[in-house]
């Protein structure tokens, strides 16, 4: 049974109802952390499956609100290849599904608004595998299975010019196993000397769960080659909490008044009913309701940033309309400016803000904390450690 994304009835749904399920080919973890950090900040993802990490199991990956399983890159003859990841939500309830498979997969039996088996995959174009590799996954994952990864398989069904093997392996795959897929045929994938555009970044999904979700791609590139893909479901998202009465900025004094107005009766009174609808009245007059909002913790992201950013979006698409090797170069050039643009800015307000806290009772409450932000992030600990290190260490000894 093989659906595309295209034979679904539409629907509008209302974007606050919506959470998104991520599958992206970051092309490196490493080097790609800022920019990773950023969309997790800017998308408050749900689940986010990784292809192409090239992480190493010593290597230290945490991230705030998220737990990261993986998958190393795997060697041959001293090259590494891929390398998996899946990162969950620590609020969602979720477990690890133990695979026996050759591929570079992983797994996680995820509880959302429907328990799902979410898997990331990816199939290195350099090593080899057969078909019943595949088919051998797919039987140890139980249903209903979100499978999302990057194949480097070419087929017409969705989107390349021509069908490859590995193409006509992935589209046998569906029939047999009676699956769904939810891509759209649009270009995932920009090869970094040509600009040709390609879509081998695949969503599949069993039917039970096909219309519950909605396939879109990201408008940017984010630092990888490949674009990142969300798939939306419907559900009671809580990072969207319901508006609750702000009592610290009510004003009492009119709401005595208010209430004094409202609740004059005179000879008559007023039943149960009447005086709860006129409370309520009063209350919503008087005192504000909050503004709840994911939270987002990129106070650096200054203007300079999103300036970079921007640039690179515009320079991108002009890639995308012209291929030529002056636009591809000059792509090349404005992405490097941005990574080292939001680089800088990071570290510079880390900088501020340790230079900021004089006091020792200060230094005391907010060194240990430091520290552990610190050690999130290698790559970002060893161009500010020493000098947080220096003024810290007396005062946590």
């Amino acid at each position: 049974m093989i659906l595309s994304l295209t034979h679904r009835l539409s629907s509008c749904k209302s974007a606050a109802s919506m959470s998104s399920i991520i599958q992206w080919n970051i092309r490196v973890l490493h080097a790609n952390r800022k920019e990773f950090n950023m969309f997790l900040s800017d998308v408050d993802p749900t689940v986010v499956c990784l292809q192409e990490t090239f992480h190493k199991s010593d290597e230290p990956a945490n991230f705030n609100n998220y737990s990261f399983y993986c998958i190393s890159a795997k060697e041959v003859n001293s090259i590494s290849h891929g390398g998996v990841g899946i990162l969950v939500k620590n609020s969602v309830p979720h477990k690890r599904c133990q695979l026996n498979s050759s591929l570079q997969a992983i797994a996680l039996r995820i509880t959302c608004n429907k328990t799902i088996t979410v898997c990331s995959i990816y199939l290195s174009p350099s090593l080899k595998f057969n078909s019943s590799d595949l088919d051998d996954l797919i039987t140890q994952l139980s249903p209903p299975v979100l499978l999302l990864g990057d194949f480097n398989a070419h087929s017409t069904l969705w989107g390349s010019s021509k069908t490859g093997v590995l193409g006509k392996q992935i589209e046998d795959l569906l029939q047999k196993q009676n699956l769904c897929l939810l891509s759209d045929g649009s270009s995932t994938h920009i090869h970094s000397a040509t600009a040709s555009a390609s879509a081998i970044d695949l969503s599949i999904c069993s039917p039970a769960i096909f219309l519950d979700l909605q396939w879109n791609l990201y408008d940017d590139l984010c630092g990888s080659d490949h674009y990142p893909i969300t798939i939306s479901y419907d559900t009671a998202d809580p990072s969207h909490a319901t508006p609750s009465w702000n009592l610290r900025k009510a004003n009492w004094d009119h709401s005595s008044e208010y209430a004094s107005m409202q609740l004059r009766t005179g000879s008559s009174s007023f039943s149960a009913e009447d005086f709860s609808e006129k409370r309520i009245d009063i209350t919503a007059y008087t005192i504000p309701k909050s503004k709840p909002s994911v939270r987002k913790n990129t106070i650096w992201f200054n203007d300079e940033c999103k300036e970079t950013r921007s640039n690179r979006k515009k320079a991108l698409q002009k890639v995308k309309f012209c291929p030529t090797d002056d636009n591809i170069q000059r792509y090349k050039i404005i992405r490097a400016k941005t990574r080292r643009t939001i680089k800088t800015a990071r570290c510079q307000s880390w900088q501020r803000f340790v230079s900021s806290i004089n006091s020792a009772p200060l230094l005391k409450k907010y060194g240990t904390l430091l520290i552990k932000s610190l050690e999130r992030d290698p790559q970002f600990k060893s161009c500010i450690c020493r000098m947080v290190i220096k003024k810290l260490h007396p005062l946590l000894i």
